[in-house]
């Protein structure tokens, strides 16, 4: 009796891998199904009227009606001279990680190097050396690119500094291969647009990626 195995590597990778979260599959394998949350949000609107009764002998009542107040635009936080350059930095160390994490995948005969470790720290740096061992072992490798539309929120400056990335991490352009036979290793019907929330951290005075996770039931 033949037996079925299923890969599932948490890493971005066209909706394959740890990072982009999907779900890989080998030859012969069988499908795990995965539980799906619900979250129901119930939302209440109440109104209120009042009317007055008008005293003796009028024969008529003037109901004065004022004018709902004119909502007040929430301004946009304005960002100081040191945050802005702190946010190019932010940025910069964002793409050169997800480059170095794309050439680690392309080639996993090569434990990833120098390049990853400028750019990734703590978590994000063992993920991605964890996907490239589990690739190894499957004989895959990831061809292509994703595309990215980072946005950079809650910049704290100084040593130990952080701030928050939200990105639309589109993966349909990244496919895992088995490398043997050029064949998809990709388990089909999967989301290959996720949202991924990622941790900035300032760490031996650079900008680095430290933890990335991905949103598996919210898609962008």
């Amino acid at each position: 009796m033949s037996t079925t195995t299923q890969l599932s590597v948490r890493s971005a990778c066209g909706g394959l891998a740890r990072g982009a979260g999907v779900v890989m599959s080998q030859r012969h394998s069988t499908a795990r199904a995965a539980g799906t949350t619900f979250i129901v949000i119930a939302a209440a609107m109440l109104s209120a009227c009042t009317t007055a009764r008008q005293p003796e002998p009028a024969t008529s009542a003037t109901v004065a009606v004022e004018a709902s107040p004119t909502p007040t635009a929430t301004p946009t936080p304005t960002l100081s001279a040191e945050q802005s350059a702190a946010q190019a930095a932010i940025l910069a160390a964002y793409h050169g990680y997800w480059d170095a994490k794309v050439a680690a995948f392309a080639n996993t005969t090569v434990d990833p190097g120098a390049e990853l470790r400028k750019f990734a720290v703590d978590t994000a740096l063992a993920d991605v050396i964890e996907g490239v061992y589990t690739f190894r072992r499957s004989g895959i490798v990831v061809t292509g690119a994703p595309t990215l539309d980072p946005e950079v929120s809650d910049i704290v400056v100084g040593d130990g500094g952080k701030a928050t990335i939200v990105d639309c991490v589109d993966g349909a352009a990244w496919t895992p291969i088995y490398s043997d036979s050029g064949k998809s290793a990709a388990a089909p019907g999967l989301a290959t647009r996720l949202v991924t929330t990622s941790t900035a951290l300032y760490y031996d005075n650079r900008w680095t990626i430290q933890k990335s996770a991905v949103d598996h039931d919210t898609t962008c």
